[in-house]
Parts: C-alpha cells; sequence; structure tokens
C-alpha cells in the first residue's frame, strides 16, 4: 500500500466557472464512527480514499491547511475510489468530473469510515476539504 499526496487546487477554481451539480448524498449514518476500525488506515488531520471496500488496497491521500480543492483524476487516481476515511475536522466533499462540470457525489462528515454508495463507487475525481 502507498500513500500519495496530490496536488491541490484552490477551490476558488470551483467557484468560477465551474458548475457543481448538488445531487450528493450526505453519508451521517452510513459509515461507522473512525475509530471503530483499524482496517482504515489514516493519519489524524487526513482525508483517506482507497481503492478497495473496507479501507483497503491504495491509498490516496489528501490534506490541507486550508479550504482546498484536490483534482486527484489529474493526478492519476481519479475513479478508484471505493471506501474512505475522514479525518479532517471538517465535512469533506467528494467530486466526478462529468467531462463538463464537477458533480458532487458525496459529502463525508468528520469522523467517518466506510464504503462508498454503490451508485457512486469508482466515480471519484476531487476531494474537497475545507479544514
Amino acid at each position: 500500500m502507498f500513500a500519495h499526496t496530490i496536488h491541490t487546487l484552490r477551490s476558488a477554481a470551483v467557484a468560477t466557472g465551474v458548475a457543481i451539480t448538488a445531487t450528493a448524498a450526505v453519508l451521517t449514518g452510513a459509515a461507522a464512527p473512525a475509530s471503530a476500525s483499524p482496517a482504515y488506515p489514516c493519519a489524524g488531520g487526513q482525508f483517506c480514499g482507497f481503492d478497495l471496500a473496507n479501507g483497503q488496497g491504495d491509498m490516496v491521500v489528501g490534506r490541507g491547511s486550508t479550504c482546498a480543492f484536490y483534482d486527484i483524476g489529474s493526478a492519476g487516481y481519479g475513479d478508484r475510489v471505493s471506501s474512505y476515511r475522514n479525518r479532517t475536522g471538517s465535512t469533506v466533499n467528494l467530486y466526478n468530473w462529468t467531462g463538463q462540470r464537477w458533480q458532487l457525489l458525496v459529502s463525508v462528515p468528520n469522523d467517518r469510515q466506510g464504503n462508498m454508495p454503490a451508485s457512486v463507487d469508482n466515480q471519484t475525481d476531487a476531494v474537497e476539504i475545507c479544514a
């Protein structure tokens, strides 16, 4: 397993000219608290996305001290997130690039881990973290 810190694009890029479709699911009760399982390795202050279910497989790590938009698709990790763990201290939004706009897939509250809903599995192209 490896960790890879991805390049950031400021969230302002999202606000200036990039339309966002808000059709996201909010993952509130679907996932167990982050402390429930050691299967989701993720350091404090980070959001971790894994390419297999249950926090397994290769890991993409996005971390930022300010609000940032991480384009994981441009870094070669698009369409691979199957599970996640959020330890950022705030809600994290996951997006899909439709070819024309960023589509909000899910919002992951702080201290949550779990599998992506089947309808959006392996579609994440960007992670927005505002810690």
